[in-house]
């Protein structure tokens, strides 16, 4: 029946009877070759026995010829020294056998070649994680001195605030020295005496009147003019519709004191002309 056999459900029996998937090159239970023609490199490709390189990666798969294998265990292998591709080892030591993607020759080899590359990878190593300590040191002391100087700073910041009064303590002692000294009289501006008619002209910086029913009056400016009328109100007069008459300052009485244009006309004539 030979070295296995498939059943009709696609496995592989080995010698010793475990079933495997189809597809495996070795016993999964027991290690043996399943398929006795094949040879498999080093890399696990399959290949014809009679093959002398792996037809995919060009890994040597018979033994050197003029190389007498100690042991059981003789093999090509990956060169430890990383110099070729491959490296043939007699059962007991590396050879001087090497093989690089089917090209055989020869290279001595030598015990420090795979230290040496090793000791590279350290030393790096080393470097990157003595570079990493030095990083993590140098923010280390970045952020100890950012606290220093926070402290120091609210330190002083503590010491200003203690010594000098603040400006609320100020604003009290300097209204405290205000309510202490006598009260000096104040200015205001002089009343107009007499009775204002709104509408009719005063003089800038003129103190507030009366009109005839009692109400304030204020000597504000008509609005982008350079002229100056009473009004019962504070601040720029809004210029009004003139109306018929022309004069904006009939039209400020019959927006302020709602007379008609012509009670207004009457309302603003000149004192020997005066209306009601």
């Amino acid at each position: 029946m030979g070295a296995h056999a498939r059943d009709s459900r696609s496995e592989v029996i080995c010698v010793n009877g475990h079933e495997n998937p189809d597809g495996n090159y070795f016993c999964g239970e027991c290690g043996v070759l399943l398929e006795p023609g094949v040879v498999v490199c080093l890399a696990g490709h399959p290949n014809a026995h009679y093959q002398r390189f792996c037809g995919e990666c060009g890994a040597p798969l018979a033994a050197p010829s003029d190389v007498e294998p100690m042991a059981s265990t003789a093999r090509w292998s990956f060169d430890p020294t990383g110099r070729h591709q491959c490296r043939y080892w007699d059962g007991i030591k590396w050879t001087d056998r090497i093989a690089d993607i089917g090209s055989l020759g020869t290279d001595p080899y030598s015990k420090g070649a795979g230290r040496l590359a090793e000791t590279w990878v350290g030393l790096a190593a080393g470097l990157v994680t003595v570079a990493l300590l030095a990083g993590a040191g140098a923010d280390i002391w970045v952020q100890l001195s950012r606290d220093a100087a926070k402290q120091t700073a609210t330190e002083q910041i503590s010491a200003t605030t203690t010594s000098t009064p603040s400006a609320t303590d100020a604003a009290a002692t300097s209204s405290s020295v205000e309510s202490a000294l006598p009260a000096s009289p104040s200015q205001p501006p002089q009343a107009v005496a007499g009775t204002t008619l709104i509408a009719t002209p005063c003089q800038p910086g003129s103190g507030n009147g009366v009109a005839a029913d009692g109400s304030v009056t204020y000597c504000e400016r008509l609005a982008e003019t350079d002229r100056y009328l009473w009004s019962l109100n504070p601040g720029d007069i809004p210029a009004p519709d003139v109306g018929q008459s022309g004069d904006p300052a009939v039209g400020v009485c019959m927006v302020q004191t709602g007379r008609t244009e012509a009670d207004c006309i009457q309302y603003l004539k000149p004192p020997s002309q005066a209306g009601n």
